[in-house]
């Protein structure tokens, strides 16, 4: 199991993902940061996305899914977490926001994922951006 990098959530709290593939989270991280997805977004308690690139704060409306990933805790529901590649509307930055999703996870993070539009079909990332992403895009 992979520890959650600290400026991805909160590595006190041991977020882990280890998907029925055997990917981990850092293989999933390092796949979409060397298509060049690395900057870094963070969920806030009033369900909007940060860019730690610029500061901004936004709806999560203003913000589209370029790919999703899934990982799921073999074992515990407290391991479900998706990854979202996106690009800040204000900066233009590309980076990564990591949700929880299923039982587990907060509120917050299922209201950001409903919101983002879902521009996955339009802008296909290359098939190392994110290992074993499957075309039928599994809703979170």
């Amino acid at each position: 199991m992979t520890e959650l990098r600290p400026s991805l959530g909160d590595p006190e709290q041991g977020v882990t993902a280890d998907p029925s593939d055997n990917t981990t989270l850092r293989e999933v991280l390092a796949g979409y940061e060397a298509s060049g997805f690395d900057a870094t977004f963070s969920p806030t308690p009033e369900a909007t996305i940060e860019c730690e690139a610029c500061g901004s704060n936004l709806a999560a409306a203003r913000f589209t899914i370029q790919s999703l990933r899934r990982l799921e805790g073999a074992s515990d529901p407290d391991d479900m977490v998706a990854v979202v590649a996106t690009t800040c509307p204000s900066c233009g930055a590309r980076g990564l926001l990591v949700l929880g999703f299923g039982p587990m996870a907060a509120a917050e993070d299922g209201d950001i994922l409903a919101g983002m539009n879902d521009g996955r079909s339009q802008a296909p990332l290359p098939a190392d951006a994110s290992p074993a992403e499957t075309a039928d895009r599994p809703r979170c």
